[in-house]
């Protein structure tokens, strides 16, 4: 928590973090308020924006931290890659959840 609070106040703003794993819980989990749609492109709505804040978080953490906050993403990043499949169209070069249909 401690490193996640120093993050949200040097470079992100406070709530971030927790903003961006509820979110993304949402959109991923059945039974959220939002839900991931058929060929939605929309980064709120299928839970690009908060992921890409969740990554952005995990690189900018000290070694030491990432893996408690890892800890908290995988079973959701899990639940998104048990819903989706691969989109044979997207670019290697795009995260891996915007690589997912």
């Amino acid at each position: 928590m401690a490193a996640v609070i120093a993050l949200e106040h040097t470079r992100m703003r406070p709530g971030t973090v927790a903003e961006a794993l509820l979110a993304w819980t949402q959109a991923v989990v059945p039974g959220s308020v939002a839900r991931i749609g058929p060929g939605c492109i929309c980064p709120e709505c299928c839970g690009d924006a908060p992921r890409q804040r969740l990554e952005q978080a995990l690189i900018a953490l000290p070694r030491w931290a990432k893996p408690y906050l890892y800890g908290l993403i995988l079973p959701i990043d899990r639940r998104f890659l048990a819903r989706t499949s691969p989109n044979p169209h997207a670019s290697p070069e795009w995260p891996w959840w915007q690589q997912r249909l």
